[in-house]
């Protein structure tokens, strides 16, 4: 078994909307940006991890479709509106937070609009190593919310952890291994399906009023945001509030603003002509250190590693 790192085209399209057509898509190019490739060879299947990544030039719509002979399990470095295709129709599932995991059966469309910067990490799986490894049965059109956990902090931590390991060119045995540990966890993740989705959705907070509380902390990010403000955009006490939208999304809503501070950040980390004190005020963190501490935290490396990386991938 080994492991390859090589740059490589999604085999994907990428939409990106016209400022003459009010924001709206004019039409479909090529993705030309190259996202890295982890190749897991297993003899005569063979498990691929994209890491694909899309710096922020503006919104974005990415739609692919899973090969019929392969099962692609999506996990979410960052939110994003995500929509499936069942039959001739787009199903939305709403806004996905990062961490989520998301997992395409054979041959269904997947649709992803990114507002800034886009990372993720895409496992190419096929079905007979799928059924060997993970579940005797195939996934059926799964939305997060029918996983039971939407989000799952440590296959965030090993995803992240193989991003890092792409970036920084590590042994490929140690990608390989990452790779391992993330199909075995996802796995896990299958053997818990116990709760049905209903009751998942039924106890969590309705979609309605989550996406009152995504673009209320959207708009409100530099500001300082407490748990009885993001109750009150509900329209809820903080008490009801924060089970719910633990249920809802499978963070606590202190995380959820952190992830949301942190996200914009990355964004705002792409123009070097910004300190790194304007960019901790502009998310809502009243030091430079407080912004660090957080930054580390989740990205595994400082704010300014993080820039130098990006910024030298760009060049």
């Amino acid at each position: 078994m080994y492991v390859q790192f090589d740059h490589h085209p999604m085999d994907q399209r990428l939409r990106m909307p016209s400022a003459a057509a009010g924001g709206q898509p004019d039409g479909q190019s090529d993705l030309a940006s190259p996202c890295e490739f982890v190749a897991v060879d297993g003899g005569a299947d063979e498990v691929r991890a994209s890491l694909a990544r899309h710096e922020p030039r503006g919104p974005c719509t990415q739609t692919a479709f899973t090969p019929a002979d392969t099962i692609v399990a999506r996990i979410f470095m960052g939110p994003c509106a995500l929509s499936v295709k069942l039959g001739a129709q787009w199903i939305s599932c709403g806004e996905v937070s990062e961490g989520c995991l998301h997992v395409s059966p054979p041959q269904e469309g997947v649709r992803t609009e990114w507002r800034a910067a886009r990372e993720a990490l895409i496992l190419h799986v096929p079905v007979r190593y799928w059924r060997s490894r993970v579940a005797s049965d195939l996934p059926l059109a799964m939305t997060p919310h029918e996983l039971g956990t939407c989000v799952d902090a440590p296959l965030l931590q090993l995803a992240k952890m193989l991003f890092c390991a792409a970036l920084d060119a590590h042994d490929p045995a140690f990608a390989r291994h990452l790779v391992d540990a993330i199909v075995a966890r996802i796995s896990v993740l299958f053997a818990q399906r116990t709760v049905p989705a209903a009751a998942v959705v039924r106890n969590g907070l309705p979609r309605w009023r989550l996406q009152r509380v995504v673009s209320y902390v959207r708009e409100h990010v530099s500001d300082a945001i407490s748990l009885a403000d993001m109750a009150a955009a509900a329209g809820m006490s903080a008490m009801h509030f924060a089970a719910q939208f633990r249920a809802a999304t499978g963070l606590r809503p202190h995380h959820y603003l952190l992830q949301c501070r942190i996200q914009q950040a990355k964004v705002l980390l792409m123009d070097t002509t910004r300190s790194l004190i304007d960019i901790s005020i502009s998310v809502g963190f009243r030091t430079q250190s407080h912004f660090t501490t957080v930054f580390k935290n989740f990205e595994y490396t400082t704010p300014m590693q993080w820039r130098r990386n990006r910024v030298q991938d760009m060049h």
